[in-house]
């Protein structure tokens, strides 16, 4: 089997965010129990113009700034929020990136766990020796629905993520025979329609602790005696339908190995768990794009990361899906990280106010599956100026006859 990694990394976290502490005052909530409930501080958001397959292209354009996208020779993107039926956003990403045409491509659906079943098609492409010295990107790219004035509201967010995966890692190495996975047939959480994003919220919280369990029980059978919860995995990064859910994913798997008390757990999980978690309370629901944007937090931020540290993973996906993995951080893998700036575009967010963010989410639901459309890049108001115009970012122009037409700004 031959090396395989992360080469290259970028997140896109939208070009809007909504305050939760406004949107929970807004809500008749308390602020701070909403914060410390969820641990979102912001969520991001999206105007009109943008979608999965926008947020895909803008992750992954200035991470291949310097890449032959020559060697490139698959694409695979994970998403629950396809923007059509049929023909893959894998498609619309080659056209919009400029890519080879000698490329295999597709689009892969597990809700959350979408973006890690890209990766792990990817990965064992590339370690099988079938790439021939190609190199694959993985795209990962979902947003919330509309849930106004439901208690879902406060878990909602979104994220775009591209990797690039190669025998030359430079990021994490990944260990593919440390893996275990845990499935079942159950309906926690589904999107029924390009509209419907429903759920039931207790039955998807026992489904994401069964899935853990299972998954890390089987992993620790793979691995053998270097599954040491405690001594072998430096750092642990969760699913995180929100950040709160990454504690809830600890607690469970620090008793299960060896029980502690409750302040043990909780210093434990800021150590190990709370660097992992910057961007996500920075953006809300990561979905299918949770390890990746976990895997950026942590390299990108003033952690005490070290060449060599591994990082245990958890995807979960609804349906439902849990997988354990592992892989190592690289040498020189916090520089690389940190010059993508993740942080700086963070801060260059436009705030919406929970007015406009209420109207965008109705325009929005009004707009799926209209024939004809064109977004309004007046609305809101100074955006497309000020965080658009000449950036290079792909936005929507039109949808003619379903056809969708997309365009750099």
């Amino acid at each position: 089997m031959n090396r395989v990694g992360i080469e290259k990394l970028n997140i896109y976290g939208c070009s809007m965010f909504v305050d939760q502490r406004k949107l929970a005052l807004a809500r008749d909530k308390d602020p701070q129990k909403v914060i410390d409930d969820y641990l979102i501080e912001t969520r991001s958001l999206n105007p009109l113009w943008e979608d999965t397959v926008t947020m895909g292209a803008n992750a992954a354009k200035p991470m291949l700034e310097g890449v032959d996208t020559d060697r490139i020779g698959m694409l695979i993107a994970g998403t629950e929020g396809a923007v059509d039926f049929g023909k893959p956003i894998s498609t619309n990403l080659i056209g919009a990136l400029g890519l080879n045409k000698n490329i295999r491509n597709y689009e892969v659906k597990h809700a959350c766990y979408s973006g890690l079943a890209a990766l792990d098609t990817a990965v064992n492409w590339v370690a099988s020796g079938l790439n021939g010295g190609r190199t694959a990107l993985v795209i990962a790219a979902d947003f919330s629905r509309e849930h106004l004035n439901l208690k879902e509201e406060f878990v909602l967010g979104g994220v775009g993520a591209a990797l690039l995966i190669s025998n030359n890692p430079e990021i994490v190495e990944f260990e593919p025979q440390r893996k275990g996975t845990w499935s079942i047939d159950v309906y926690d959480t589904w999107r029924p329609s390009a509209l419907g994003e429903v759920g039931n919220n207790e039955v998807s919280l026992y489904s994401y602790m069964d899935a853990l369990e299972g998954a890390w029980e089987d992993y620790t059978k793979r691995a053998g005696s270097e599954a040491d919860f405690d001594r072998d995995h430096r750092w642990l990064c969760y699913h995180t339908p929100f950040p709160g859910m990454a504690f809830q994913a600890h607690r469970t798997l620090c008793n299960l190995n060896s029980p502690r008390k409750k302040a043990e757990v909780q210093d434990d999980f800021r150590k190990r768990v709370l660097p992992v978690l910057r961007y996500s309370k920075r953006m809300g629901s990561t979905y299918g794009s949770s390890n990746f944007v976990g895997t950026a937090s942590l390299l990108s931020g003033d952690a005490p990361v070290k060449s060599g540290d591994r990082i245990g993973y958890y995807a979960y996906g609804s349906g439902a899906i849990g997988e354990f993995w592992s892989g190592r951080v690289l040498d020189g893998a916090s520089k690389r990280m940190q010059a993508m700036n993740i942080d700086g575009k963070l801060d260059c967010r436009r705030e919406a106010s929970v007015q406009e963010y209420e109207e965008v989410d109705t325009k929005r639901s009004e707009s799926i599956e209209q024939e004809n459309y064109v977004p309004d890049r007046n609305f809101p108001s100074g955006l497309w100026d000020n965080n658009y115009q000449g950036k290079d970012l792909l936005t929507l122009a039109k949808i003619d006859g379903f056809v969708r037409h997309y365009e750099w700004s």
